[in-house]
């Protein structure tokens, strides 16, 4: 959708799809649509611009936030401008058409890729505390009778409290999945354009909402033997 000469695409994912997602924003970039930023909530803004033919690629950075002017300067020496970034984690870079890939070994993008996983993991647990503190709070007399007077709000908030103190496990699953499914990602580390067309979202989605369902289930027992609610 444009809003005020912006556009705005949802995000399938930087962690699981940077590949696809390079190649989105290269056919919006052909179309006009350079992107500009990405917001909390997973959407993409784009400015316009120039139509071009480019080639875009996103990175994981997983070194100290300090040293992150060595890593950019890595890329700009092989020919990547950066484009924009997020959370000074994941990078947008953009080349000439025929620019080689900054990875040169299997090996270095599968540590890449082993980084990000645990970062993922890691920043799965301040759900886990955001949670025990919304329990805290919502176990509260006064806050429980206040917000019990629409039950449909007290209810909401612990359904989300229950699914955060599970992050981990969710982001665990996931993860799990996404690698054994494409077990092959590292070999496509100069070739990220093949490996989107492997990445099937819709698929993979629907598999993911089995796999949330699954473990819904399970948050529901825990929440209901223990009497969270």
């Amino acid at each position: 959708m444009i809003i005020r000469e912006k556009k705005y695409i949802y995000s399938k994912g930087l962690a699981f799809y940077a590949e696809l997602e390079g190649q989105r924003l290269e056919e919006e970039l052909a179309k006009g649509w350079l992107i500009e930023s990405i917001n909390w909530f997973g959407w993409y803004k784009l400015r316009p611009v120039e139509k071009e033919k480019a080639q875009i690629v996103i990175d994981f950075y997983s070194g100290d936030k300090k040293e992150v002017d060595e890593y950019l300067d890595l890329y700009e020496a092989a020919g990547w401008n950066q484009v924009m970034s997020y959370r000074n984690r994941y990078f947008v870079f953009k080349s000439d058409i025929g620019t080689p890939a900054v990875y040169s070994d299997e090996e270095s993008f599968s540590s890449r890729l082993n980084q990000e996983r645990r970062w993922l993991m890691w920043n799965s647990l301040y759900f886990v505390l955001a949670s025990l503190i919304g329990f805290f709070v919502l176990n509260q007399q006064t806050v429980k009778e206040f917000l019990m007077q629409v039950k449909g709000i007290y209810y909401s908030l612990a359904v989300l409290c229950a699914v955060s103190l599970m992050a981990p496990l969710i982001v665990f699953s996931l993860l799990t999945y996404y690698k054994c499914v494409y077990l092959k990602r590292t070999s496509y580390f100069k070739e990220p354009k093949k490996f989107a067309k492997k990445q099937h979202f819709i698929l993979d989605l629907v598999i993911a909402m089995i796999i949330g369902g699954i473990l819904g289930g399970l948050i529901g027992f825990i929440t209901g033997y223990f009497n969270i609610f």
